[in-house]
């Protein structure tokens, strides 16, 4: 990663293991390293533009038929238990929320973790899940970083 480009680091966690996905955004275009088993990566080369599409692509955002998720409570200090190495922990959580998998985003200071599951998507946010369009999920995505 040369000096000007800015680091995105992101991760899924789920029933079937972790996974951790890193990319370089510089001037020329975007180096991704997408993990693969937690173990490997794999290096893909991607045009400047494209890392919104690559994040919803590999946090399997996908549209939820009838999703119909409501704000409820959820001390953000628990994602560390869905986002991190303890499988078991991460089991009994996502089992909690009914949801499939867990993710986080991380561009320099700016952080935003949530949840996926038949609800759909809910954000991880001052201790509640909120729960978001997969529209306004993207449109968020775009406006943090649709520069990168």
């Amino acid at each position: 990663m040369s000096a000007a480009a800015t680091e995105v680091v992101w991760i899924l966690a789920g029933p079937g293991g972790r996974l951790e996905h890193r990319a370089a955004v510089g001037p020329s275009g975007i180096h991704l390293e997408l993990g693969v088993d937690g173990t490997r990566t794999q290096p893909l080369e991607a045009p400047r533009g494209h890392l919104v599409p690559s994040l919803v692509r590999t946090l399997k955002i996908r549209p939820v038929k009838g999703a119909a998720g409501s704000v409820r409570p959820f001390p953000t200090a628990r994602m560390a238990e869905l986002l991190g190495e303890d499988q078991e922990a991460r089991d009994v959580v996502l089992a909690e929320l009914g949801a499939r998998t867990a993710w986080a985003i991380t561009v320099g200071p700016w952080q935003l973790a949530g949840i996926n599951g038949p609800d759909g998507v809910h954000l991880a946010l001052e201790d509640r899940l909120t729960p978001l369009t997969n529209t306004a999920f993207y449109r968020l995505l775009c406006q943090q970083l649709g520069a990168y």
